[in-house]
C-alpha cells in the first residue's frame, strides 16, 4: 500500500519532534532526528530535512509510487530496533538522487528508511539478496505524469 500524504506527515510528528534515527542514516550517523515536509506541488516526493544540521536534507519518496511490486523485509534485529512486529506497522520510503543535469534521477531501492508509523522511530534499513539496485531510475516506469525537471527543482 502507498504511503498518503496525510499518513507520512503523521508519522512524522506524531510528537512534534519528527522522526528519531537512533543509528542515523548511512553516511550521517550525527544525525538522528528528521521532519518530513511536503509540498503539494511536489508530491509524491518529499523533503526529509536534519533537524541537527540544515545542510542536510533528502529528497525521498515511497517506492511503490514508481514500483509497485516493491517490498522490503525486516530482520529481527531491525523489529526490535523499530519497536513493530511486521514490515505492515511502517511506512517506506527510498532517497531520490538528483544529479546535477537533471537526467537519470534514481532512487535507493537496496536501503530503504522505514519508519515506524505510531512512534515515528526510523532506521535505514540494508536489503539482502532483494535484488535492488542503490540507483533505480525512477522514470522509466509508470510515474503519474510527474516530470524529471519537477523533482529537480524540489527546494
Amino acid at each position: 500500500m502507498k504511503t498518503s500524504v496525510a499518513q507520512a506527515e503523521q508519522s512524522a510528528t506524531c510528537d512534534g519532534t519528527g522522526v528519531f534515527f537512533p543509528d542515523g542514516i548511512i553516511g550521517f550517523t550525527d544525525c538522528k532526528q528528521y521532519k518530513l515536509v511536503s509540498k503539494k506541488s511536489k508530491e509524491p516526493f518529499f523533503w526529509f530535512q536534519a533537524v541537527e544540521r540544515e545542510d542536510i536534507s533528502f529528497i525521498i519518496i515511497d517506492p511503490k509510487e514508481f514500483k509497485e511490486d516493491y517490498t522490503a523485509a525486516l530482520t529481527e534485529s531491525d523489529k526490535v530496533a523499530l519497536g513493530v512486529d511486521s514490515i505492515d506497522e511502517c511506512n517506506i520510503f527510498t532517497i531520490v538522487l538528483v544529479p546535477e543535469d537533471s537526467d537519470g534521477i534514481s532512487a535507493n531501492l537496496l536501503a530503504p528508511l522505514v519508519i515506524n508509523k505510531k512512534d515515528s522511530i526510523g532506521r535505514q534499513i540494508v536489503l539482502q539478496d532483494a535484488g535492488y539496485s542503490v540507483r533505480h531510475l525512477i522514470f522509466e516506469d509508470t510515474f503519474k505524469g510527474v516530470k524529471e525537471k519537477d523533482v529537480s527543482s524540489f527546494a
